[in-house]
């Protein structure tokens, strides 16, 4: 799934909220809240990644405050690893464009992204400014970290003008990859078209941060013969899917044609292809989030973990709601219905039964190989993945 985002855009004591230390009546928060998954950039050099998709700052005081500086610091034990200040000037046009979101209603029209139950504690009163009057926010957006090695946790401090004390909080910081072991969900060679690296949209969106998009090339370098202008061009069209563990259905969405009208045209440019999407996609949110992956199937897992197979080939879901399946069974074909360009499937893991509202976690396969890498590492964009032989 595409999500195109417009240019304007843990705490250790009570879940979804971040209190904040010192400053009474203010809270930092997050979404998500209880803790920050890191991904790796590099893995022989110990290079790791971190996105901080949604901050606010939360005035629950009974007097005005002016933000004047806001610092992240990843720490290891007391020592500050890596430290970072947003100043006055880009607070200012954090606040501009968080409050233009808001009152354009794209927080509650994209929740699974904001959640604004959980980021601001109920409706949200965004500020345009730093001045935060009693009961304002001010919204932070996406903060990316690139480090080495394995910082403990992210320490976020306000610091406000004039007398008022700061205001500080944590997140513990989560490597690795989500409880379980999971088989690759497709049999044969694939490429990760989309990844959970910092330039593939996925990084970007809470739900899919760190999902995959698995498409298949065939000799001729491109990924569909033809003109590539009908679903059966491509060569990942109608493959079969399989369950990555043993679980339970708990959500299917089948009947929901291909979308071939957001398939790109032979005769069309990039840029006049990119416009088209985002009229495609503001159309898909506007008919509700369970059309946006199109056909699919949530299987939960242990642990409290659920994958999403998404952009189903419609007819082809071979399980219903209830079913147990066990790992390597078959449930679907790869199709492009919902938010699709071309014929792929898109996977991911999150913590709930939904394709969007919900948070993603990474996931490490198994019986799949990275012929080009020089160690073991996690899946990058771009990368071909080959079956491990038993």
């Amino acid at each position: 799934m595409k999500f195109f985002r417009a240019k304007w855009l843990l705490c250790f004591l009570v879940p979804g909220f971040a209190f904040a230390q010192n400053a009474p009546g203010v809270e930092i928060r997050f979404y998500p809240q209880n803790k920050l998954w890191t991904y790796q950039l590099e893995a022989a050099r110990g290079l790791n990644s971190a996105v901080l998709q949604n901050t606010a700052v939360v005035n629950h005081g009974d007097t005005s405050r002016v933000v004047l500086q806001v610092r992240f610091e990843l720490m290891r034990g007391g020592d500050v690893i890596l430290s970072r200040t947003l100043y006055p000037a880009d607070l200012d046009k954090m606040a501009k464009g968080g409050n233009a979101m808001a009152n354009a209603g794209l927080m509650d029209l994209l929740a699974f992204q904001f959640n604004p139950e959980l980021l601001f504690g109920g409706k949200p009163n965004v500020s345009a400014t730093r001045s935060l009057a009693p009961g304002a926010s001010l919204y932070l957006a996406a903060q990316t970290f690139t480090f080495p090695g394995q910082p403990e946790s992210l320490r976020v401090t306000v610091d406000f003008e004039g007398k008022d004390a700061d205001a500080t909080t944590s997140l513990p910081l989560q490597y690795g990859s989500a409880p379980g072991k999971f088989r690759f969900p497709l049999k044969g060679n694939w490429v990760a078209g989309a990844g959970s690296t910092l330039h593939s949209h996925h990084r970007w969106a809470v739900p899919e941060e760190f999902a995959f998009d698995f498409v298949r090339y065939g000799a001729s370098g491109n990924t569909f013969k033809g003109d590539g202008s009908k679903p059966r061009d491509y060569y990942a069209y109608g493959q079969p899917v399989f369950a990555v563990a043993d679980g339970e259905v708990v959500f299917i969405k089948d009947g929901i044609p291909d979308s071939i009208d957001a398939m790109r045209r032979p005769d069309e440019t990039l840029v006049d292809y990119q416009k088209r999407l985002r009229e495609n996609q503001a159309a898909l949110l506007a008919k509700g989030i369970d059309i946006i992956p199109g056909n699919h199937v949530i299987v939960r897992h242990a642990d409290g973990v659920y994958s999403v197979s998404a952009h189903l080939k419609p007819g082809s879901i071979k399980v219903k709601a209830g079913d147990r399946v066990q790992a390597g069974q078959m449930i679907a074909a790869v199709g492009t219905s919902g938010n699709s360009t071309e014929p792929h499937l898109h996977f991911h893991l999150c913590d709930a039964p939904s394709g969007l509202v919900c948070v993603g976690m990474p996931i490490e396969f198994y019986d799949v190989e990275i012929p080009l890498s020089d160690s073991p590492r996690q899946i990058q964009t771009g990368d071909l993945l080959v079956p491990i032989e038993p």
